[in-house]
């Protein structure tokens, strides 16, 4: 009987898991697609300071969305250290929960040792002004627009980024 529990407990983990990472009750129409304008928002990073749209249509901008529960989104935020640490100063970066606390968050960045600001928000607006559902979420912006999207399904690589990066 006990097996049996384990058993279930462990499907009904990997279910929660990629229903949060994958599916919501939005339809996918709604993502900002290649060329759309970067859409307002202000948000604050865990280091204190201030990451709004306006800062980001100024030349090259990554913004990604995540959440640290998701096996995707774990392998998507390594890439996108390597890309921070390689070009942090030089573009615009913001990092964003989808519905994720900043304590939860806090201890993974401390356990994978990023250094990364990030903004916690522990609901989905900033979320929906980008994508109805999904995550990671990857936007490789230039002068306000989107000019690469990533999803699960490619999850963006380092190289792939790099090469992003270096079109502009």
């Amino acid at each position: 009987m006990v097996k049996i529990l384990e058993k279930i407990l462990a499907l009904w983990i990997i279910l929660l898991c990629t229903v949060s990472c994958i599916q919501e009750n939005e339809p996918v129409a709604a993502d900002l697609q290649t060329g759309d304008p970067i859409p307002d928002f202000t948000v604050m990073m865990n280091d204190g300071s201030t990451v709004s749209a306006e800062q980001l249509r100024k030349g090259t901008a990554l913004i990604v969305f995540f959440h640290t529960g998701c096996p995707d989104c774990q392998q998507t935020l390594p890439s996108v250290q390597k890309i921070y640490d390689e070009y942090k100063g030089e573009i615009g970066f913001a990092l964003i929960s989808r519905e994720q606390g900043g304590d939860e968050i806090a201890a993974y960045w401390e356990n994978k040792g990023y250094t990364m600001p990030y903004s916690a928000q522990t609901d989905r607006t900033v979320y929906h002004l980008f994508a109805s559902s999904r995550v990671p979420r990857v936007y490789v912006c230039n002068n306000g627009f989107v000019k690469y999207t990533y999803d699960d399904s490619p999850i963006p690589s380092y190289s792939d980024l790099k090469g992003n990066m270096e079109s502009f």
